[in-house]
């Protein structure tokens, strides 16, 4: 029941209309659209999904929009991450929604020890229908996923893999380490190369929501560039393995993520969604501001660099 097969899953955006207070399903059904037609999953309501500045009644029909349009495709939809009360009862909600899985953030500023995160996500993974996808994201939570809590959850049935965001592969390593059964994936589009030599099983990508294809086809290489080799050998080579990267055409993928995060996410993804004309409006919601995006410049520039690859 744990494996979702999908290597590739794009943490989506939730396009709004020009003054921010409703959602473009339009708009959102054009970006899911792309995402199955390339072959990758899809996340809702995370943080690139702008999820805690959605109201109840927003993400529900969200996700009965997303579910109608009977996409060819894998969606894993987030689950809250500060109320036990409020994410047992979205749980309630999705339990009955067409989806294959939850991403289940770590409790933000809350800053729980072990056996708070491990009560926490036990309540959550009993209530749960589908597969979960633990989300390990200690910059915005202030605390990492304890590896501890890691391996006290690692034999429930619903608890099939984690994102991990921490910005080092230190702490993959670490979980296959205290729960081998479980898939990790890499949650930062600029490590994906480092995390597929220690064996991660694919990448939660923001970068997917502008080039679908090519964030396919480079994950995918990824993956298959350490797909028969032990992970001491990737250790002594990934070194080599990422200088040869960075002097070949596909730095440019490194480019490109770097580029996204020139202001907080997802700012410049909406940006350049809306600039190349795949949203009709690049609104954020507050406390989020398009003000704080230097300029769009470095984005087309990038986005330029992606179309040749493509």
């Amino acid at each position: 029941m744990k494996s979702l097969s999908t290597f590739l899953w794009t943490a989506c955006v939730t396009p709004f209309n020009c003054s921010g207070d409703s959602i473009d399903h339009r708009s959102l059904q054009r970006l899911l659209t792309m995402q199955a037609e390339a072959g990758n999953g899809v996340v809702l309501l995370g943080s690139t999904g702008e999820g805690l500045s959605l109201t109840d009644s927003e993400k529900r029909t969200l996700v009965e929009f997303v579910c109608k349009l009977e996409l060819n495709t894998k969606i894993i939809v987030g689950v809250p991450g500060v109320n036990l009360h409020q994410a047992l009862k979205w749980l309630d909600f999705c339990k009955d929604m067409p989806i294959h899985g939850y991403l289940m953030t770590t409790p933000i500023y809350t800053k729980p020890g072990i056996m708070g995160q491990t009560l926490w996500f036990e309540k959550l993974l009993e209530k749960a229908r589908m597969p979960a996808m633990l989300y390990n994201i200690p910059s915005r939570a202030g605390v990492n996923l304890h590896a501890e809590t890691v391996r006290n959850l690692s034999s429930h049935e619903k608890f099939w893999a984690i994102k991990d965001s921490s910005g080092t592969v230190d702490t993959l390593i670490e979980y296959k380490k205290v729960a081998p059964n479980i898939e990790v994936f890499c949650g930062d589009d600029n490590m994906i190369l480092e995390m597929a030599a220690c064996d991660a099983a694919g990448l939660v990508s923001v970068a997917s929501n502008i080039w679908p294809r090519v964030a396919h086809k480079y994950v995918k290489q990824c993956l298959l560039s350490f797909q028969h080799m032990t992970l001491e050998p990737k250790k002594k080579t990934i070194a080599q393995t990422v200088e040869n990267d960075a002097k070949s055409s596909t730095n440019v993928w490194q480019q490109a993520c770097k580029a996204l995060f020139i202001a907080s996410n997802p700012i410049p993804t909406k940006a350049l969604l809306h600039d190349i004309g795949l949203i009709e409006h690049k609104t954020v919601r507050l406390p989020l501001s398009t003000q704080d995006l230097p300029s769009v410049e470095t984005l087309r520039q990038v986005n330029a660099w992606m179309e040749r690859i493509d």
